[in-house]
């Protein structure tokens, strides 16, 4: 197995994101040229016309995207990026199609709104407030001391994240700020060019 970027580059990609958010940051990587994937490997959802699909089922996934041949133009076959806020969330594609893609998960563990957090230059506040409040999440965080009361809703998201740099600033300021991870520990980070 080769690493992740030269999977990224030597597959067809499909993103399947778990949230709203989740979409639209791969969207905006992906309407921008940021992510590492070529942009004509990346997998449409047929639906939708999004760069990802909201289907998170294996058996939903294989039955949607499964018929197509990915194995042209020099690619090497199918990879499904799962970009999902948890390292336990279960993913098997049935024994017919187990050897037909690579399977990764992309974790924005705790919640994707840390990406808001280090946008805003907020973290070190952000640590100082969950030190005295351990039960405060990223996204309450982001609704009372940002002041961010819509941040989960698409029109939000794609107002907020107009500016890809800032995006990819922030995925890259998350990935420093997090510290050690394990070693087959993905992160969004790792979708960047």
């Amino acid at each position: 197995m080769g690493s992740v970027s030269e999977e990224l580059l030597s597959r067809y990609v499909l993103f399947s994101c778990e949230g709203t958010a989740e979409g639209v940051v791969i969207e905006r990587l992906a309407e921008t040229g940021k992510l590492i994937v070529p942009d004509g490997r990346i997998v449409k959802d047929p639906i939708t016309f999004k760069p990802y699909t909201r289907l998170r089922k294996a058996a939903d996934i294989e039955k949607r995207f499964f018929g197509a041949n990915y194995e042209v133009d020099g690619a090497e076959g199918l990879l499904v990026a799962r970009i999902v806020d948890s390292r336990s969330a279960k993913f098997a594609l049935s024994r017919m199609n187990r050897d037909a893609a690579l399977v990764r998960s992309f974790v924005t563990a705790r919640e994707i709104e840390m990406l808001i957090i280090h946008a805003e230059g907020a973290y070190d506040d952000w640590i100082r407030k969950v030190k005295s409040d351990h039960q405060l999440k990223p996204s309450d965080y982001c609704a009372q001391a940002l002041g961010f009361r819509g941040r989960k809703s698409e029109a939000f998201l794609r107002e907020y994240w107009d500016d890809a740099d800032k995006l990819v600033g922030a995925i890259r300021s998350y990935a420093s700020k997090r510290g050690k991870r394990k070693s087959d520990e993905l992160m969004l980070v790792d979708l960047l060019r």
